[in-house]
C-alpha cells in the first residue's frame, strides 16, 4: 500500500525490518527524494543528494487536480526520466494504472524496480531514451518532469511523447524555462550549474507553440516559479495537455 503524507512525501509499507531495509537502501546511496516506510526507516536520514527533495510527489500533487485520472483506471502511464520511480508508483497506487518507467541511470532503474514491488506494484523500469522511445498510442498519461532540458533534443522527445499517447490522453510536464523579454528565445544551458547533462531551457511559448503545432490541445499553464538563483530569467513551470481524439 502507497500512502501520501501531509508533506508530499511518498510512504510505502514494508515487513523489513528497519536493519534490513536501512542496509538495502544503503546501496543506492545518495538519495535525491524523501521516501519514508511503515518501519519508521526514512531515506533523509541517509546519505543525500544536493539538493534533496523533501516534497517528493509535489509535482504530480500539482497536476492531480488538472487530470481525470479516476477515469484513466486500468490504463497506463509512461514516467519519462522515472528516477526512483515516485512519480508513477504513486500513480499506479492511487489510481490504478499500470506504470512504465524509462530512465538512462541504471541505479534508478533498479531503486524504482525494488520500491514498485515493495509498493506491490507490477511496474517496469527501462533503460531507454527519452528521444527515441514509443510504444505507439499505448499511454493514457506521460509524466515527463524534470527530464526535458536535460536532453539535447528535446522537440524530439516531446513528438515521442505524442505518439506514445493513446487519443485522448494527457501530457503532464514540468521543466526548466528560460523566460526572456523576447519569448522565442531559448537558452543552451550546457555546462551550467557544472552539470554536463543540462542542454536546453526553452521558453514557456516555445513549448506551447511546438505543443500545438504537434497537434496537442487544451495546454495549460499550472504552475511558474522564479529561480533566479538557476540564473537571470529562470523559471520552472509546469503544465498539461491532452492529445485530441481522433
Amino acid at each position: 500500500m502507497t500512502v501520501v503524507q501531509e508533506d508530499f512525501g511518498l510512504h510505502l509499507q514494508t515487513e523489513k525490518s528497519a536493519e534490513e531495509l536501512t542496509s538495502r537502501l544503503k546501496e543506492y546511496e545518495p538519495w535525491g527524494h524523501k521516501i519514508t516506510f511503515s518501519n519508521g526507516v526514512s531515506t533523509e536520514n541517509l546519505e543525500r543528494r544536493v539538493p534533496f527533495n523533501e516534497f517528493t510527489l509535489n509535482k504530480v500533487k500539482t497536476i492531480e487536480a488538472e487530470i481525470p485520472l479516476e477515469s484513466m483506471r486500468g490504463g497506463k502511464v509512461l514516467d519519462i526520466g522515472s528516477n526512483t520511480g515516485h512519480n508513477s508508483i504513486y500513480i499506479a497506487a492511487q489510481y490504478g494504472l499500470s506504470p512504465t518507467g524509462i530512465d538512462i541511470s541504471q541505479r534508478h532503474l533498479d531503486v524504482a524496480n525494488m520500491l514498485s514491488e515493495m509498493a506491490g506494484i507490477e511496474g517496469r523500469y527501462l533503460f531507454e531514451n527519452a528521444e527515441t522511445f514509443v510504444e505507439a498510442e499505448n499511454y493514457d498519461i506521460v509524466l515527463h518532469f524534470g527530464t526535458l532540458y536535460h536532453l539535447p533534443n528535446p522537440l524530439l522527445a516531446l513528438k515521442s511523447t505524442w505518439q506514445n499517447l493513446k487519443p485522448g490522453g494527457y501530457l503532464a510536464l514540468e521543466t526548466q524555462c528560460y523566460e526572456h523579454e523576447d519569448p522565442n528565445i531559448c537558452y543552451f544551458m550546457h555546462m551550467h550549474n557544472n552539470d554536463k547533462s543540462n542542454f536546453w531551457a526553452l521558453s514557456t511559448h516555445v513549448i506551447e507553440t511546438w505543443l500545438a503545432l504537434q497537434g496537442f490541445a487544451d495546454i495549460k499553464i499550472l504552475k511558474t516559479v522564479k529561480m533566479d538563483f538557476l540564473g537571470p530569467d529562470m523559471a520552472r513551470v509546469i503544465m498539461i495537455a491532452q492529445k485530441p481524439e481522433y
